[in-house]
């Protein structure tokens, strides 16, 4: 059975705050040892989920989020952002509907921030908005498997090799996953996967400071700009057809992971120690930073005196290293 409880005494956390089972625990040990027909699942401890729900649910979303409704099918998933009228990211998600809900996965900070914001413009919709931080957890599986395997619960495909499960978090409902057919592993590999594939989630002080193309939001299908009118989109839609966004999202590692500095929210500098621009996420030396300008250097540095070296990695949705 998978529960918050159990989870907590099977494991703590690391110096990033993500989740770590421990392994030198019996009961993790027997519990979750692989095996080929395990699915390797880890706990998005710092994930929650949002449920929005209601006759005019859909109505109501269309109006304030970047991606289309149409869209979102039914056991489906896509990507979408809530932007300010400055056309400014106030939270980005995973956005799945299964029917009834429109479930939104992001990170928990941010949960409470659109929470909020989107209680402001829901008056005149009968919609209504869940944060599920306590109710449910939300998983991570690196294997697609059917939602009927699932109890209890809702799950949605995000890649062609990974999926997100959202369960109920009290005991008495834990038989929504069985326990003997997942091997947990530490989360700090989905925020790896995360980083490889370039897919950032707006946390910590970044709210309200990052149009969506300067996160990549629009290559990943995140922005329609066929759907009708929504909150920011006037300036979303100008950068993409009247101008060129300044900034944008990419991938560099660290040459010696074991001495890169932890440096969330950092800057990132050239060979003549100029700022490039700022470190979004970092974990074990691989880093998402949004740079200036459209030709970044192959090589950055992580301090201004040249120490720490980074270099230019590929993405997944553009065809070569953006050099």
């Amino acid at each position: 059975m998978v529960s918050r409880s159990i989870l907590e005494q099977l494991g703590d956390y690391d110096i990033w705050g993500d989740y770590q089972p421990n392994t030198a625990s019996p009961a993790t040990t027997n519990a979750h040892q692989a095996t080929a027909d395990n699915v390797k699942t880890c706990w998005l401890n710092q994930f929650s989920a949002l449920k929005i729900y209601g006759p005019d649910a859909e109505r109501f979303l269309q109006g304030q989020l970047t991606c289309n409704l149409n869209d979102v099918n039914k056991g489906g998933s896509h990507y979408g952002a809530c932007c300010s009228a400055k056309g400014r990211v106030v939270a980005n998600f995973h956005m799945s509907f299964d029917g009834e809900v429109y479930w939104l996965v992001l990170p928990s900070k941010s949960a409470e921030i659109l929470d909020k914001h989107l209680q402001k413009y829901k008056v005149f919709f009968k919609a209504t908005i869940e944060n599920c931080r306590q109710s449910h957890l939300v998983m991570g599986q690196w294997q697609t498997i059917p939602e009927t395997q699932i109890k209890q619960g809702h799950c949605f495909i995000i890649s062609n090799h990974r999926q997100i499960v959202i369960i109920p978090a009290e005991e008495s409902q834990t038989d929504a996953l069985d326990d003997n057919a997942i091997t947990l592993v530490p989360t700090l590999e989905w925020q790896l996967d995360n980083i490889k594939e370039g897919i950032y989630f707006v946390d910590n002080d970044q709210h309200e400071q990052w149009i969506p193309q300067h996160i990549n939001w629009h290559r990943l299908e995140g922005i329609s700009f066929n759907k009708g009118c929504y909150t920011g989109q006037e300036i979303i839609a100008r950068l993409q057809y009247l101008g060129k966004a300044k900034k944008a999202l990419y991938h560099y590692s660290a040459t010696s992971l074991e001495t890169a500095p932890i440096a969330n929210n950092g800057q990132i500098f050239d060979k003549e120690g100029k700022n490039q621009g700022e470190i979004l996420l970092q974990r074990n030396g691989e880093i998402l930073a949004v740079l200036n300008g459209e030709n970044p250097d192959s090589c950055l540095y992580l301090t201004d005196s040249q120490e720490f070296p980074l270099t230019l990695q590929n993405l997944p949705y553009t065809d070569k290293k953006d050099a």
